[in-house]
């Protein structure tokens, strides 16, 4: 049943909408379109906390919910070595140049190796 290079019974496709579920939504608009004249009448004389709550209730029945993706994150370890400058004149511009260079190169030599 189970087994590798098995050609039956390879189940739904990915992302292919389950049946019952698409039946159910379909039903749930039908019913919405037959009250649509006595909702817009309703509607609009609910409070506003209501009025949002019965709009989403709803949504929740015709549009497809969305799902939570997690998404792992490496942390990277960050080390910082500050140097203090007295006067700017201790240091040319070219130097301050290298010295950002090198950690920018450092910085994605990292991100690669990820």
């Amino acid at each position: 049943m189970f087994e590798k290079g098995n050609k039956y019974g390879k189940g739904r496709p990915k992302g292919a909408t389950n049946k019952t579920s698409k039946d159910i939504r379909e039903v749930s608009a039908m019913m919405l379109k037959g009250q649509m004249e006595l909702l817009e009448k309703k509607l609009p004389t609910l409070k506003d906390a209501d009025y949002i709550k019965a709009i989403g209730l709803l949504y929740k029945y015709v549009v497809p919910q969305q799902k939570q993706i997690e998404m792992e994150v490496q942390n990277e370890d960050m080390s910082f070595q500050i140097e203090i400058i007295d006067r700017l004149d201790q240091v040319t511009n070219k130097q301050a140049e290298e010295v950002l260079d090198s950690l920018v190169e450092d910085a994605l030599e990292k991100k690669k190796n990820l």
